[in-house]
């Protein structure tokens, strides 16, 4: 629920003047249009059990001394600072009578929300893979201070591909609190060793495991970071990658084309051990009115990273990325969603820094942890070349969500929405766009997705109960 604006609380009439001060005293709800000046003498924060007082301050950037007005837009920027830090359910400002004539006390109430958050629930089975599962969990307000702390992990059996071997990653992550205008420290970690599969005979639509040869490949590394919250809605991230990769091609290097023809098989990654090394830079720019189950405001992500030998790289590539989204609300108090994507690729990038197909479709099984489980192409209901495509350079998607609200503060069930979406994404690489007397799905394969069913923000997360959902952790 939207709190009213300090705006509509600061009018401090006359008769408030003759009222004596009281800590328990609610906050005044006061009509906008008045144009007189308070200055705060001290600032109240209520309702924090965990986050620490001062963090809190940090972020309203207001203190005793300031002078505000019934219009000032700094008090609503306040207060969605505060929600985008993703530590409250809701919070709220408003005025008191101070001590002094034209004084005025300001009160923050915040409602807090669990911060210990199961980031993803990686359990599946596939005609590839029996069985693979794991988790992602983070504290995001460590202590109260703000901290980030994160880790994940996944395993699998062993694939029914040839040469496959049992997945198996580790990753953690740390981050200081988003302060405004400072610097915020992060960084991870990451070990991953997995199998990724290519074809080597057989139908490009036909999913079948015996079809498929493993490339099996180990990783270890990490991503320095430092970023800093240029204003509410604007955050700018400097990272440094590094990573140790060592890959072990398989012996069967050729794919049977049928009818005697066949061609050989790439693999986008060195054999043997080979380096990664990057830098990357990141603007977020988000005006979202909720980053949980947002209702209005938009959120634009652009990424730009580059490896090169400067970087004690082997690889050389330059990756750019733009992802979007606008909400709509409507009168009746649902929400459409407009969501997009646009990726290109330019250089040798290794297979797990090309954009995947899984990754792109809701209906199939996402990477976890930067591996994939699945041989299942997309389902091609376009009737293009697209069951071709796994791993590719170039990459769209354009995404529309209808969102209908069904409750609000039920116990542990915060929110909940039920939401239908319905897209259509494509990929593709540089020589399929120079392929001559190719037609338009030959060149730039497309395929649609659509997921329906309920998103749930929880005490320990966000849920997503859908049809996508099940579809990508079973094979349909």
């Amino acid at each position: 629920m939207r709190s009213p604006s300090l705006l509509a609380l600061l009018f401090l009439l006359p008769s408030l003047a003759q009222a004596q001060p009281s800590a328990d005293k609610p906050p005044a709800t006061l009509s906008d249009g008045f144009t007189l000046r308070y200055t705060i003498e001290r600032i109240e924060v209520r309702g924090n059990r965990k986050t620490r007082t001062d963090l809190i301050l940090h972020e309203v950037a207001l203190a005793p001394g300031d002078t505000v007005t019934a219009d000032d837009a700094r008090v609503e920027r306040a207060r969605l600072r505060l929600l985008a830090l993703g530590y409250f359910l809701d919070a709220r400002l408003s005025m008191i009578k101070g001590e002094r004539r034209g004084g005025a006390v300001l009160v923050i109430e915040v409602e807090e929300r669990g911060t210990i958050i199961l980031n993803a629930i990686y359990l599946g089975t596939s005609d590839a893979t029996t069985l693979w599962g794991g988790l992602d969990a983070s504290e995001r307000n460590f202590l109260g201070r703000g901290l980030s702390l994160g880790a994940g992990f996944v395993s699998s059996t062993r694939p029914q591909v040839d040469g496959a071997e049992p997945a198996l990653a580790f990753s953690l992550r740390m981050a200081g609190p988003p302060r405004l205008h400072s610097l915020q420290l992060s960084g991870s970690a990451l070990f991953s060793r997995g199998s990724e599969f290519f074809r080597t005979r057989g139908a490009s639509a036909e999913p079948d495991p015996a079809d498929f040869v493993a490339l099996n490949v180990r990783r270890a590394g990490g991503i320095l970071g430092v970023g800093a919250v240029l204003s509410r809605t604007a955050y700018l991230l400097g990272e440094v990658r590094f990573e140790a990769v060592h890959a072990d091609w398989p012996d069967v290097q050729v794919r049977d084309l049928g009818q005697g023809q066949s061609e050989p098989i790439v693999f986008p990654v060195r054999n043997g051990a080979s380096r990664l090394g990057s830098l990357a830079l990141t603007l977020d720019l988000d005006s979202r009115s909720d980053p949980v189950l947002p209702r209005a405001g938009g959120h634009l992500v652009l990424s730009v990273e580059a490896a090169t030998p400067a970087c004690a790289s082997q690889y050389t590539f330059l990756k750019a990325t733009a992802q979007g989204s606008l909400y709509f609300p409507l009168s009746v108090g649902h929400v459409i969603g407009v969501h997009g994507l646009l990726g290109w690729v330019v250089g040798d990038a290794p297979y797990f820094d090309r954009f995947f197909v899984g990754d792109l479709n809701l209906l199939l099984p996402p990477r976890a942890l930067g591996i994939n489980f699945s041989t299942q192409p997309s389902r091609n209901f376009l009737g293009t070349g697209v069951a071709d495509h796994r791993y590719d350079k170039l990459a769209g998607r354009l995404l529309v969500e209808y969102a209908v609200p069904l409750w609000r503060r039920h116990r542990i069930f915060y929110r909940g929405d039920a939401f239908a979406a319905l897209g259509i994404f494509a990929l593709t690489n540089p020589d399929d766009l120079r392929r001559q007397g190719a037609s338009l799905g030959q060149r730039i394969p497309t395929d649609l997705t659509a997921d329906l069913g309920l998103r749930l923000d929880t005490y320990i997360g966000i849920f997503t109960l859908s049809v996508a959902n099940a579809l990508g952790r079973l094979p349909l």
